[in-house]
């Protein structure tokens, strides 16, 4: 094995990855001209279609994966991931509220995060919301489980494959044209996502390589999150990250102890 295919196969993530930056430079100065919060989600919504399509074709381009393990759905799987998204947010909020974290009712639908846009038709604007977190948690997973993970684990093995992946899927939400927001980030975000790349990446692996039942994860953990009218208001700094942490420690040993098909 030559250090230059060892350094070949890096090729695809890295061009994935600078995709996605270059989306986010084409859509920085758009983000601030839109009016409505519904443009902000259909742009949404379209960036995660260039990174799917890219993904695609990657894949179908590494003659080492097959689009076809892609396509099968086995609903064992789908039950998995819905299994342990709720068992992951059962203990995230059990660990918080042990942690003295205190819990308010919002307004729902909830659009926090979006207040200085105007909204057209509030249910159009959480449909496109849903929209946006369910086809993103899809995009998402095709591309740093289903294709970077699944190539480089076919060369260093899948431990290394799991770890990486879940690097080059952290470092697609930093948008680094934003130097405030990239600070912000790593202060409250970055843990969160790099253990959760870490937990779906070993799910994948468990689930041999099925993209549902990852999937099926991100995308309940996404929905709950934009649905459930619930605000945690921490007692103390870093009380989220512990929480995190424990609650993901606690499902990858869970899923390491458990058989499954």
């Amino acid at each position: 094995m030559s250090s230059e295919k060892d350094w070949r196969i890096f090729l695809g993530p890295i061009l994935l990855l600078v995709v996605s930056f270059l989306i986010y430079l084409l859509r920085y100065p758009l983000w601030w001209a839109v009016i409505f919060v519904e443009q902000i989600f259909f742009m949404l919504i379209i960036s995660y279609g260039a990174v799917l399509i890219l993904a695609l074709f990657l894949l179908k381009y590494d003659s080492k994966s097959s689009l076809i393990s892609f396509k099968k759905t086995r609903y064992v799987w789908v039950l998995v991931g819905l299994i342990f998204a709720l068992l992951y947010l059962g203990l995230w909020y059990m660990v918080s509220f042990v942690l003295g974290s205190r819990f308010e009712i919002t307004a729902f639908p909830n659009l926090t995060g979006y207040e200085a846009y105007v909204v057209y038709s509030l249910p159009l604007a959480f449909i496109l919301y849903l929209v946006f977190t369910v086809f993103g948690a899809f995009a998402e997973e095709v591309a740093y489980r289903g294709y970077v993970q699944t190539r480089i684990s076919s060369r260093f093995g899948y431990i290394v494959g799991i770890f990486i992946a879940a690097l080059f899927f952290s470092l697609q939400h930093i948008h680094v044209f934003q130097p405030n927001w990239i600070v912000e980030f790593f202060q409250t975000q970055f843990l969160h996502v790099l253990l959760f790349g870490i937990f779906t990446g070993y799910l994948f692996f468990k689930s041999h390589q099925n993209i549902w039942s990852v999937f099926t994860f991100h995308a309940v953990i996404n929905i709950i999150n934009v649905t459930v009218p619930i605000l945690v208001v921490t007692a103390f700094p870093f009380a989220n990250q512990i929480a995190t942490t424990l609650s993901f420690i606690l499902i990858i040993a869970i899923l390491k102890f458990l058989k499954l098909m």
